[in-house]
């Protein structure tokens, strides 16, 4: 394993992290601690040529990274820690999400519940704010749903299924999750492993947008995907929505909040009775509450 390394102007993170989410790029990481420290670039690849090319192809694509950089070789120790770094416990509402190597040592509070959580390769790391909006969202949904044993719940682009397995924690029994990646169904049912759920209890499937919605509805979606993707395929995921459903939209950038907005409205004009933005660090969500 090599990790490729520069030092960065915290400017650029917004652009970055936009073209990890787009391309569901999951080898980068961005290091940054609020100022206190410099910013940091880091890659992970297989071997010294692929990080070489895949960082050229970064300066190409992302203006004002530096040319130099650094390469260093990690064991699957050294690995495995690196991995953990990005990666941090937090909870909301008496439901915690925990990173499964901290599970030795993390102690909740008497009542509550803990989703213990490996990403492993697929997109979707538990602790991203754009993960963390959604499940607020769905928690609070949980406030006002009549019946949850009896709600569909549908996890658009479920990334490694923590959404999808959060709901199952929380109550909710007709879960599905749908993802274009190989490796997020993988971790998906890996996670359910790590949480006992038995097999088939959340049903995931690989499947686009299209497919995965055909003759399917949903009392509550979480749709935490880019949003030109959301906005390609919003009618899609509008006709899934049952009356009285709620669809979270989130990957959404601050700045790409208004446009978003207006695009759903349009299309499910006279379906809705409001929409609710949210914000976190640099990323927002919307939440749709259908008539």
């Amino acid at each position: 394993m090599k990790k490729i390394s520069a030092q960065i102007n915290p400017s650029i993170c917004d652009a970055l992290e936009t073209r990890f989410c787009e391309l569901n790029d999951v080898n980068w990481a961005i290091e940054r601690d609020g100022g206190k420290s410099p910013t940091f670039i880091r890659g992970f690849f297989d071997d010294e040529t692929s990080a070489i090319s895949e960082y050229s192809k970064l300066r190409s694509a992302i203006g004002g990274l530096p040319e130099s950089f650094s390469l260093e070789d990690l064991d699957d120790l050294a690995w495995q820690n690196e991995y953990k770094k990005y990666l941090t416990s937090w909870n909301f509402k008496g439901l915690h999400w925990v990173p499964v190597w901290m599970k030795p040592d993390y102690s909740a509070p008497r009542g509550d519940k803990v989703f213990y959580f490996d990403a492993g390769l697929a997109f979707g790391t538990g602790d991203h704010p754009t993960t963390r909006m959604c499940a607020m969202a769905m928690i609070d949904y949980l406030k006002r749903c009549p019946d949850p044993k009896s709600a569909s719940v549908i996890d658009a682009g479920c990334g490694s299924g923590i959404l999808a397995l959060s709901a199952k924690l929380l109550g909710f029994e007709k879960i599905y999750g749908f993802d274009r990646d190989e490796e997020a169904i993988r971790a998906s049912n890996e996670n359910a492993k790590l949480n006992s759920i038995p097999a088939g209890e959340v049903e995931f499937e690989l499947a686009g947008v299209e497919k995965a919605l055909k003759n399917r509805k949903a009392d509550l979606m979480l749709a935490n995907i880019q949003a030109d993707i959301l906005c390609i395929y919003a009618g899609n995921l509008i006709s899934a929505m049952n009356p009285g459903g709620a669809l979270v939209l989130s990957g959404i950038l601050c700045g790409e909040n208004k446009k978003v907005e207006q695009h759903f409205s349009k299309l499910a004009k006279g379906r809705l009775a409001d929409i609710k933005p949210n914000f976190m660090e640099n990323w927002s969500s919307l939440e749709l509450n259908f008539i």
